[in-house]
């Protein structure tokens, strides 16, 4: 089951949004400006956000450009300004697609899809499981004592990683190659961002993944 936040000043639209993507079996968080979007992506995990460009306090583009300072997560505008310079902004800011208002729900609804399935495919199809942990590769999907847990993009890149060298010391620089690659810029600090959030959503099985003081990473088999 997919996470996603809306993010609208019109409670009308917000509203009819949410309804529809609950109605297909999406989990919905929902935001009235910028700045309650900024805060929410900073504090939960989403699979897709989407963002109204005109909104107050904090409008689209300002608000997909911080969100962008810490997480890839795909990002989609809803906006009532359809010119080519508005699309282009869009996309400069940070974001995934742009639509324009109005728009078939359907049509969001696929795009959404889309985004979602494109930017977390996996090659493998294989199941990892460690103790009363179950990632599943070819859903995305993990599960902790026969519950679902939920995860972004990069913590679920994160803990598949761990998952499959269990037993081995991964150092921070290493996890931050695998998973952002050679050109990251940012601190290796960002892996243990990371790593509180998927010791969090692990509940009693965090304790699996162990901390190497100075060096990084390892995940417990038994």
């Amino acid at each position: 089951m997919y996470k996603v936040l809306v993010a609208d000043d019109e409670i009308k639209i917000r509203e009819t949004i949410s309804d529809y993507l609950s109605a297909k079996s999406m989990l919905v968080s929902k935001a009235c400006d910028g700045e309650e979007a900024v805060i929410k992506a900073a504090e939960e995990s989403f699979d897709l956000i989407i963002l109204d460009v005109m909104m107050p306090k904090k409008d689209g583009l300002t608000a997909c450009k911080e969100i962008r300072r810490f997480s890839d997560v795909p990002i989609l505008f809803l906006s009532a300004l359809s010119e080519e310079k508005d699309y282009l902004s869009g996309y400069r800011s940070g974001a995934d697609d742009y639509v324009a208002k109005p728009f078939p729900l359907s049509v969001l609804y696929e795009k959404t899809l889309g985004l979602i399935r494109r930017y977390y495919r996996v090659d493998d199809n294989e199941k990892i499981v460690v103790g009363s942990i179950t990632l599943d590769n070819k859903t995305r999907k993990v599960f902790c004592g026969g519950e679902e847990i939920f995860l972004s993009s990069k913590d679920f890149k994160i803990l598949r990683l761990l998952m499959q060298n269990k037993g081995q010391v991964l150092e921070r620089e290493q996890i931050l190659v695998k998973i952002w690659g050679f050109d990251f810029d940012g601190s290796d600090r960002t892996v243990d961002t990371h790593i509180k959030r998927i010791r969090k959503a692990l509940g009693k099985e965090k304790d699996r993944i162990l901390t190497v003081v100075g060096s990084g990473y390892c995940f417990k088999e038994e």
